[in-house]
């Protein structure tokens, strides 16, 4: 059973399930896969429970190292429940005094747990049914210590039939961070008040430094609060830009948090700064526009000026109506002519002039201006692929006006969209590769609502795309896969 949590989701199964194994005598084992859109790729984890069948063994060990016995043996008590995530280990222990919790680590060393070092990380509370909730933080490097695979950790607790100690672990999980938190201490830019708890701080999805017992945001993400924080590098382009030169488009006042020669911090809410929002099926998206301005040197000739135009199209992606509510941050650069991107992987969206695609219009080019209802091939591929096994999904393509008041679906999970009536829907065109998806529209303008008048607004398009590897599973390709 999967319960949706405020940061992630509980998953909640019998022991033994379906698919469940036995590692030792004493271990039972879950796997579970999952696709993570926060890190764009499949992760596999492994569950691992103490669990005996036998209704009159103790509370077994999760590895075969002899525990110091309880001082009783009564059954009465039921078993600690324990929840496992990558960093924390929660406990549910029965009702008794938080003063005679103690901690246990691999060589017997113990301490009161109302003793222990705060920067271990440890927390207990008590339930309104009387139960005592632990949280344990697993990379502390106080008492918890590491076996094979497995963090473990002995509490010694006492409830009202006498005195418990039993042995907890969690498995010890190696996944990338999900937040980039890893940031020189000049480029933080400071989350919450000016004094938070690490606890707040983690609450608020920020990073937490020990060291300078700072809460910072982490970089490049759509945070709690709804802002947009991200970082744009001046080496991003070559000749290098400049980042004090970078403002938002619609709203010149709302300029970088931190700007040094080298890059340009932003922090930008999502309701301000001419910040945009649509919404295309579950997915709530706010887009937000980066330009550099130009700046004219005048003589008595004339005016000259020597930047490049550059525009960043930054977008934040929410799914709050998922299990697992998620989001994710975009950054879609576009140069200016003369300016060069330096090779990176990544998907591009472009434009042909014909229908073979035989050639394409510019980054740089000034809009487009069609007659209504002539055809425009657009074109999805991935730029400088790693790995040549890998696969292009579409899962969305959506056109809206500059104002951001419309939003057309022209592609859902990469089929045409059904509503848009023949002979002007989407056509899908067939293409070489995997990588590369092609297909023509035909185009239209955007009226005002209840007013058959063109408004004459520049529109843009924007796809949603998944670079799928084989190997982590199956890329289901929708319509395109046909």
């Amino acid at each position: 059973m999967l319960m949706p949590q405020t940061f992630g989701v509980f998953l909640y199964a019998p022991l033994p399930a379906c698919h469940s194994q036995y590692q030792t005598p004493t271990t039972i084992s879950l796997p579970l896969r999952f696709w993570d859109l926060s890190m764009a790729q499949y992760r596999t984890l492994e569950l691992v429970c103490p669990y005996d069948s036998g209704p009159e063994t103790p509370a077994p060990d999760l590895l075969p190292t002899p525990l110091t016995p309880p001082t009783t043996t009564d059954s009465a008590d039921p078993r600690p429940q324990i929840i496992c995530s990558s960093h924390q280990m929660s406990v549910k222990i029965p009702s008794g005094p938080i003063s005679g919790i103690l901690l246990k680590d691999l060589k017997g060393n113990q301490i009161k747990l109302q003793d222990a070092p705060k920067h271990c990380g440890y927390f207990a509370s008590q339930g309104t049914n009387g139960q005592i909730h632990l949280s344990l933080d697993l990379q502390s490097g106080c008492h918890m210590g590491v076996q094979g695979k497995m963090y473990i950790i002995s509490i010694v607790y006492v409830t009202k039939h006498g005195r418990r100690e039993t042995r907890l672990s969690c498995p010890v999980v190696h996944s990338s961070p999900i937040k980039v938190c890893n940031i020189p201490g000049k480029q933080r830019l400071p989350c919450g008040p000016s004094f938070v708890s690490r606890t707040q701080c983690l609450s608020m999805g920020c990073c937490y430094s020990k060291q300078t017992r700072t809460c910072f945001y982490p970089m490049d993400e759509c945070t709690i609060d709804h802002h947009f924080v991200f970082t744009v590098p001046a080496s991003i382009t070559e000749p290098p830009l400049s980042p004090a030169l970078l403002v938002a488009a619609s709203n010149s006042t709302c300029k970088p948090q931190r700007v040094t020669p080298d890059y340009a911090l932003f922090k930008i809410p999502m309701d301000g700064c001419g910040a945009r929002r649509v919404v295309v099926g579950k997915m709530v998206i706010y887009l937000v526009e980066i330009v550099s301005n130009v700046q004219g040197i005048s003589f008595n000739y004339g005016t000259i000026t020597r930047d490049s135009p550059v525009r960043f199209l930054v977008e934040c992606r929410y799914q709050p109506d998922s299990v697992m509510p998620v989001s994710y941050l975009v950054k879609t650069p576009s140069f200016g002519a003369g300016v060069q991107p330096k090779e990176m992987f990544g998907v591009q969206l472009r434009i042909a002039k014909d229908a073979q695609y035989s050639s394409y219009y510019p980054q740089y080019h000034q809009p487009l201006q069609m007659l209504l209802g002539k055809p425009l091939y657009l074109e999805v591929r991935i730029l400088n692929p790693p790995d040549p096994s890998l696969v292009l999904l579409v899962h969305f393509c959506v056109a809206y006006p500059r104002s951001g008041k419309s939003i057309w679906i022209l592609l859902y999970n990469g089929c045409p969209n059904p509503l848009d009536p023949p002979p002007h829907q989407v056509v899908l065109s067939p293409v070489p590769s995997r990588q590369t998806r092609r297909f023509t529209i035909s185009t239209f303008q955007f009226l005002d609502d209840g007013v058959l008048k063109d408004t004459n607004e520049e529109i843009y398009f924007m796809c949603s795309t998944e670079v799928c590897s084989p190997s982590d599973g199956p890329c289901v390709e929708g319509c395109f896969g046909q």
